[in-house]
């Protein structure tokens, strides 16, 4: 006869992970102090935390046999390690909806604790916490989203790529993360403007991983590009945003494709620099270009915008000289509305005037909303 396991008085299982609000306290890391914060990660690490989460990993007819178990015991049926489990899943997600929900600076300094928990006590009842994590079972959202908008305010200078501990433990106990997860964190970041945020999100190769080809390529992880978003005290002035994109020939004649997102004026833009298929119009096959697109969920737009590609050589050239201008204009939106113009040529040439000693292309990108 199978004995199930003991339970509390709330019919909860003695083993399952403590509830967030009866957490020993003693368990909680000290507040990190202003000035004793983390180093910065650098693009070149695969991340900041050493954390190893345990996973159970599944074959499609594993899951779909614990989907059946689970569901003859949602109606009071099947066996008693299916009935447990039922009860370790309630438990687990209702204590991640209270840590995301009831966030403060302090208790997300806990939360690897907890989730080191929850992610034993699933191994131990072969549950898939990553599954469990990028479910949208809170409010038709996943965790991660509650994580970001509910995120605390820290009035300490924030670090650069450090992301917060209770969005990052997320990351690392959900990994690896499904299209429709992603998109919920770029929501999340958009329904907040969090530029910051979603910067030191794309330094994690958890959010941002780059492709195996392009990891291969480049030797890292993540995308080692970087960028910089000013916005100027007038709403309707327009906004400059500068980039430089790592060893740039070498990844569009590989990959055929760079892009760097980023977060302005309530709206998730897209830089991206293409080469152009067969039938492209207003470009000849194989020809390079810029392009400037609004990613989902972002309000459609008329916009005046120019990219200022950098020569990096040094010459007695004035400034105008200096710089190539490419002028964008009309309307954008985030299904298939988007502008772009065709690269000087020289942007390919080997001794390119217009990419630096390490491969680099630098630029920077003017962009005003109009009305039409």
């Amino acid at each position: 006869m199978i004995v199930p396991p003991p339970k509390t008085g709330d019919g909860v299982p003695a083993d399952a992970p403590p509830a967030y609000d009866n957490a020993d306290a003693s368990s909680r890391r000290a507040p990190i102090e202003k000035g004793s914060a983390r180093a910065p990660l650098s693009p070149l690490s695969p991340s900041s935390s050493t954390i190893k989460p345990r996973t159970v990993q599944k074959t499609p007819w594993n899951q779909f046999q614990d989907d059946m178990g689970n569901l003859m015991a949602d109606i009071g049926l099947g066996t008693t390690q299916h009935r447990v489990a039922r009860e370790v899943r309630k438990t687990v997600t209702g204590l991640i909806h209270d840590l995301v929900r009831d966030q403060t600076i302090d208790s997300n300094m806990a939360c690897d604790g907890i989730l080191q928990s929850c992610s034993e006590i699933c191994v131990d009842h072969s549950l898939n916490l990553p599954s469990l994590l990028q479910q949208p079972y809170i409010e038709d959202h996943t965790p991660l989203y509650w994580a970001i908008v509910k995120r605390p305010a820290d009035q300490s200078e924030p670090a650069p790529f450090e992301t917060p501990p209770l969005i990052r433990a997320l990351l690392l106990y959900s990994a690896p993360l499904k299209e429709s997860t992603l998109r919920d964190i770029r929501l999340a970041c958009l329904h907040t403007c969090d530029q910051w945020l979603f910067q030191s999100l794309r330094m994690s190769p958890e959010f941002c991983a780059l492709s195996h080809k392009d990891q291969l390529l480049l030797g890292v992880q993540v995308p080692p590009d970087t960028i910089a978003v000013s916005t100027p005290p007038r709403h309707d002035a327009p906004f400059t945003v500068d980039f430089e994109l790592a060893h740039f020939q070498r990844r569009m004649r590989v990959s055929r494709r760079v892009t760097l997102d980023f977060i302005s004026h309530a709206r998730m833009w897209q830089i991206a620099f293409f080469v152009a298929d067969p039938g492209q119009p207003r470009l000849s096959e194989g020809q390079w270009a810029a392009r400037l697109a609004l990613r989902e969920n972002s309000p459609a737009t008329n916009v005046s915008a120019t990219y200022v590609i950098e020569r990096s050589e040094q010459t007695d050239q004035t400034e105008q000289e200096a710089q190539e201008s490419l002028e964008l204009k009309g309307p954008l939106n985030d299904s298939w509305q988007e502008l772009y113009t065709a690269l000087p040529d020289a942007v390919q040439y080997p001794q390119s005037p217009f990419i630096t000693a390490e491969g680099a292309l630098r630029g920077r990108l003017a962009v005003q909303i109009t009305s039409k």
